[in-house]
Order: C-alpha cells, then sequence, then structure tokens
C-alpha cells in the first residue's frame, strides 16, 4: 500500500559547479525564507502530485508545529486521509475500512534524525535538506507565484518502504513568504514524484478534532511503528554502504 502523503525524502547528490560566493548567497536566502516561514503559524494548501505515472489531487491544513490533515484523491484506493497531532500519524482509507499508525514520539526516540512529511516540508522544506548540500539555482514563477528554486540532498523521512527506490535529487521552488510551492524528486534524470502546492489561506478556521482520529467500529488497525523503524534503519545502513563504496572508488 502506497501511502503518498508522507513523502520519503533519502538522497545523495550534489548540485555541481557551485562557487562558495554561491554558497554564501544561497545561505542568505535560506535564511530569510525561513525566518518568514515561521511566521506562518498555519495554512491550508490544495495540491495535485504526479507519480508512477498517476496524478493524485487533494488538500492540506496544516497548524505548527506539526499538526497535519490531508484529504487525497488515489488512483485504485479512493479517498485516502493522512491525519497527525504531532504524536501519532494516522493514513485512513475509508474505501477499505483500513487504518495504519505511526507512533512519531516512539520513532523519534530511536531515530535522530528530522522525520520530514510534506506538510512541515511546505513550511519548511530547508528542514528536510542537509545544509551543507542547499544551492540555489535562479528565481522562477509556479502558476504566475515568484519563487526561488533551491536544488539539494534531503534527509530520510517517515513511511519509507524498505525496497524504496530513493532519489538522488531535489528540487525545490519556494514563494517570497517562505512556504513551498513546488517540489520535484529525481534519479538520475528521471522524475519520481513533482507536486504542486496552492496554498488558499494562511490564517485558516481550524474545526475541533481536524487532527484527531478515532478508527470506528469495524475498521482493521495497523502499527506501522516498528515497520517504520525497520525501514529507517534499512535506509541509513544503504547511505553507509554507499559512502564506502565511493570512498573506495577515490582510493
Amino acid at each position: 500500500m502506497r501511502h503518498t502523503a508522507v513523502l520519503v525524502l533519502g538522497f545523495a547528490a550534489l548540485l555541481a559547479g557551485s562557487t562558495a560566493a554561491g554558497a554564501e548567497a544561497s545561505d542568505e536566502r535560506v535564511r530569510a525564507l525561513r525566518e518568514r516561514a515561521h511566521l506562518v503559524n498555519g495554512f491550508s494548501a490544495e495540491l495535485a502530485v504526479r507519480a508512477g505515472g498517476a496524478t493524485q489531487s487533494g488538500t492540506l491544513v496544516f497548524l505548527a508545529p506539526d499538526r497535519v490533515h490531508m484529504e487525497m484523491k488515489v488512483p485504485g484506493l479512493g479517498e485516502q486521509r493522512v491525519i497527525s497531532d504531532g504524536r501519532t500519524l494516522w493514513t485512513i482509507t475509508p474505501q477499505g475500512k483500513l487504518a495504519t499508525k505511526v507512533d512519531l514520539v516512539a520513532v523519534q526516540k530511536s531515530w535522530h534524525r528530522p522525520l520530514t512529511n510534506q506538510a512541515t516540508a511546505i513550511r519548511d522544506v530547508f528542514e528536510a535538506l542537509k545544509p551543507d548540500t542547499i544551492r540555489w539555482i535562479q528565481t522562477e514563477k509556479v502558476h504566475g507565484t515568484k519563487t526561488e528554486l533551491f536544488e539539494g540532498v534531503p534527509e530520510t523521512g517517515v513511511n519509507a518502504a524498505r525496497d524504496a527506490r530513493l532519489p538522488d535529487r531535489m528540487r525545490a521552488w519556494v514563494g517570497e513568504d517562505g512556504l513551498l510551492r513546488r517540489q520535484v524528486l529525481m534519479r538520475g534524470k528521471e522524475v519520481l514524484m513533482d507536486a504542486t502546492f496552492t496554498i488558499q489561506d494562511t490564517n485558516p478556521h481550524i474545526r475541533p478534532g481536524l487532527f484527531s482520529f478515532h478508527p470506528p467500529k469495524g475498521y482493521e488497525v495497523q502499527d506501522l511503528t516498528q515497520t517504520t523503524l525497520e525501514s529507517l534503519r534499512s535506509l541509513e545502513k544503504g547511505e553507509r554502504g554507499e559512502k564506502g563504496g565511493e570512498k573506495g572508488e577515490k582510493g
């Protein structure tokens, strides 16, 4: 089962040809955009995701620091919701009466690296990127909105399948308010995912219970906490193996 809302971020490539002066300019842009983004305590957005030859669309509501409510239309699965109160991450498929959960507190205790998800990435995509790999590319417009295009090497996120085909590059288009407007994940020249985000409101009305979920009677509930930890550890071993291979080649 594919969970489209919480995107795996585990990459291993640098943008070639950047100068020290260019890196300093990127650092200044990143600082300014992160400061603006952190003035936004919540937002609602429409999103469209193209991946694996399919297009998915939906809506998302985020409340700082880590509360998420996302509703997507997924081909073959129907409606899918992702809900998190910052402690438990739920992925719900009403059509199949299935709900999976991940204990984020337990995962964080065992995994001492950023646990990125799509909502927090919209508010601060730079938090999901390894700082010394971020490079500014150019200024571009996304659906009429002025953005700054960056490229970098992201950290590993939640919901990484053991056999996940991880991208080796990410491009991020960030608006003047610091919020993400487009994200492209790549492996070599192949685009694995292309997502766009249209910010609707930066002070949305939050109805009671929006970030909590209680499985209805008749639902199958699967706890994926341990599976998530095993996946993250597997990815970490893979990263170490790649680094070891690179050192061997250089030697």
